[in-house]
């Protein structure tokens, strides 16, 4: 789903990311990941329904998720749970995450010593 992520993509692997270790550890709805990256990132991260839902989706088409109605007559909230592809593709994620970060920490690093240095 994601390669080397560029700018665009990145906020997207994250939330990906986010996601599957939330449902790693339990099954929860779309208000249950939002709140719990919420709580996670002391509120630096707020997900926004209109990016998260279909990105759950995406996972769900892709089979790293798998999606079910809580009450399928009503349809109000639909459960995810990790598949076994999930568990497979959160680690080229976490890979993916990893480097990522990694890099910006270098450039970022190198910023602070030349823009902050006494």
């Amino acid at each position: 789903m994601f390669s080397r992520p560029d700018a665009k993509t990145w906020i997207k692997l994250v939330t990906a990311l986010f996601i599957l270790t939330i449902l790693k550890s339990e099954a929860a709805h779309g208000n249950r990941i939002a709140g719990e990256i919420k709580r996670l990132t002391g509120d630096a991260v707020r997900p926004n329904p209109n990016f998260l839902y279909p990105l759950l989706r995406q996972l769900e088409e892709k089979g790293y998720v798998a999606g079910h109605w809580e009450n399928p007559a009503t349809r109000g909230k639909r459960v995810y749970t990790i598949t076994p592809g999930g568990l497979a593709y959160l680690g080229s994620l976490k890979d993916l995450a990893r480097a990522k970060m990694l890099e910006l920490e270098r450039r970022h690093k190198a910023i602070r010593e030349y823009l902050l240095a006494d």
